[in-house]
């Protein structure tokens, strides 16, 4: 599936932003070493996330209906950017996780960008229900949101012309994200159930809009 189809059908409700993705090449499209870089922080980042979410939902099984929307979103974006330019990502067996399907582990090649990943209250799979632990888990995954968001569009301010538009969605569907744990954190620190919210599924599909690699359109 190309990023132009990576879109959160029944998911997170935004504008979607679509477009054709073109097969990749042995030569990643014929982009440069900065765009394979930024394409592998933009990997790096996801993948951090998608943990983060399979993490969260272990730990707070009434929130899992928000956080395995994301976290698929984000394995999603993952693999398909790294099928678009293979040079973005290096992929090796993991072993199963304690909830949900095994995730496939990507490991950055040498000078991958840092990523910080939630810590705390979002590292751990230990159930915890309490209304302190899941605002914790929320503030944590916010902010690790909110820096993959930043950094995206960063990057598509400063890579060529055929990557810049695919990292800009990125950014708008992190800025989504972003926008939607917000509503959630508010219901809980207002002691509301999160599901009054309004559930995940049933909304507007987010899309990640991408571009032709390969192709300059």
């Amino acid at each position: 599936m190309g990023l132009g189809g990576l879109a959160l059908a029944d998911a997170v409700g935004v504008t979607a932003c679509t477009t054709t993705v073109s097969r990749s090449t042995a030569s990643n499209g014929g982009l440069g070493a900065p765009d394979i870089a930024a394409a592998r922080g933009a990997v790096v980042r996801a993948t951090a996330l998608a943990t983060a979410y399979r993490s969260a939902a272990g730990r707070h099984p009434s929130l899992r209906f928000l956080f395995d929307p994301l976290r698929a979103h984000h394995e999603l974006a993952a693999s398909t950017l790294g099928a678009q330019i293979p040079a973005a990502v290096t992929t090796i067996p993991t072993a199963s996780a304690p909830t949900g399907p095994t995730p496939t582990r990507l490991t950055p090649t040498t000078h991958a960008p840092t990523t910080h990943a939630p810590t705390g209250a979002a590292a751990t799979a230990a159930v915890d229900e309490s209304a302190r632990a899941r605002a914790a888990t929320l503030a944590s995954l916010r902010a690790a949101e909110s820096g993959a968001t930043a950094a995206a569009r960063t990057d598509s301010l400063r890579v060529s012309g055929v990557l810049a538009p695919l990292l800009a969605s990125l950014h708008a569907a992190g800025v989504a994200q972003v926008e939607l744990l917000d509503l959630y954190s508010a219901r809980v620190g207002a002691g509301q159930p999160a599901e009054t919210a309004g559930g995940v599924g049933g909304l507007a599909g987010v899309g990640l809009g991408g571009v032709g690699v390969g192709s300059a359109g």
